[in-house]
C-alpha cells in the first residue's frame, strides 16, 4: 500500500509540473490591431482558457481566455477578460502595471529559460515590457522594447463604478524580430516555444486575484517550470 501511495504521489507531482499545450494556427488574412476581434482570421484561433487561479488552479472569479495566431512577421495575441467594473490605474507605458489590473504574456522561444520576455497591457492600453536573461527573474532589462502594436476595447466604461461593465479585450501584434532568445529569425511549422498567459485583478473593487493559463501553483508568475508549450501549425 505504501508503494502504491508513493506511486500516486509521484504521478500527481509529475502532472502538477506539466504545463498545458496550445496549437498556434497561422493567420489567414490581415489583422487590424484595434481591440475588436472582427477579422475572420480569429475564427481559426483555438481558445486558451478559461484561466484558473494562479495559486491553486481552482476556478477564477471572472472568466478570462486568450487566443493566438501567427504569420511570417508577428505573433498575434488576444485576451478577453470579463469584468463588471473595468478599472486601470496607469496611463503611461512602462509604469508598474503589474500592481493594478493587467493581462500578461511571457514568451520563451528557446524553451530553456535562458532568455524570455514579458509583455503586459492594462485596460488603459498602457504597455509594460521587459526581457530576462540567465534564468527566472535574472538579468532584467527594462530598456528592451517589444515594439508590439496593441489596442484595448472596454465593453462598458473605464474607471466608473456607477454602471455595470461586461469586460475588456486586448489585441497585440508582437514582431518576432523584437523577441530575445530566438533560435531562428521566425518560427516554422512544428516549432515549439514555452509561454504562459496571466491576468491580475487588483485595485478598487477587485478581488486581488491572479489568474493563469498554466497555473504556477505559487505566488510567482516567473515560474518557468510551469510554462505551457505552444506549437506553431498552419
Amino acid at each position: 500500500m505504501a508503494r502504491v501511495r508513493a506511486a500516486v504521489l509521484l504521478l500527481s507531482v509529475a502532472c502538477a509540473r506539466s504545463g498545458r499545450d496550445y496549437v498556434v494556427h497561422r493567420a489567414k488574412g490581415a489583422i487590424e490591431i484595434d481591440g475588436v476581434l472582427a477579422e475572420s482570421a480569429w475564427d481559426r484561433a483555438d481558445k486558451a482558457g478559461p484561466f484558473v487561479r494562479s495559486l491553486d488552479g481552482k476556478p477564477a472569479s471572472a472568466a478570462t481566455e486568450a487566443r493566438l495566431l501567427w504569420d511570417d512577421d508577428c505573433l498575434y495575441v488576444a485576451f478577453l477578460a470579463e469584468d463588471t467594473n473595468v478599472s486601470g490605474a496607469f496611463f503611461k507605458d512602462d509604469e508598474k502595471l503589474y500592481t493594478s489590473n493587467v493581462v500578461e504574456i511571457f514568451l520563451d522561444p528557446s524553451g530553456d529559460g535562458s532568455h524570455y520576455d514579458e509583455i503586459e497591457v492594462a485596460p488603459t492600453n498602457a504597455l509594460f515590457d521587459a526581457s530576462f536573461a540567465g534564468g527566472a527573474r535574472q538579468g532584467m532589462d527594462l530598456s528592451w522594447s517589444s515594439r508590439a502594436k496593441h489596442a484595448v476595447r472596454v465593453d462598458g466604461t473605464l474607471n466608473d463604478p456607477r454602471d455595470v461593465d461586461r469586460g475588456w479585450t486586448v489585441e497585440l501584434a508582437i514582431p518576432f524580430a523584437s523577441l530575445t532568445g530566438m533560435p531562428k529569425p521566425r518560427p516554422q511549422r512544428g516549432d515549439r516555444w514555452k509561454f504562459n498567459l496571466y491576468r491580475l485583478r487588483q485595485g478598487p473593487g477587485q478581488p486581488g486575484e491572479g489568474q493563469a493559463y498554466s497555473p504556477p501553483m505559487r505566488g510567482d508568475f516567473h515560474a518557468l517550470d510551469r510554462f505551457a508549450t505552444m506549437r506553431f501549425e498552419d
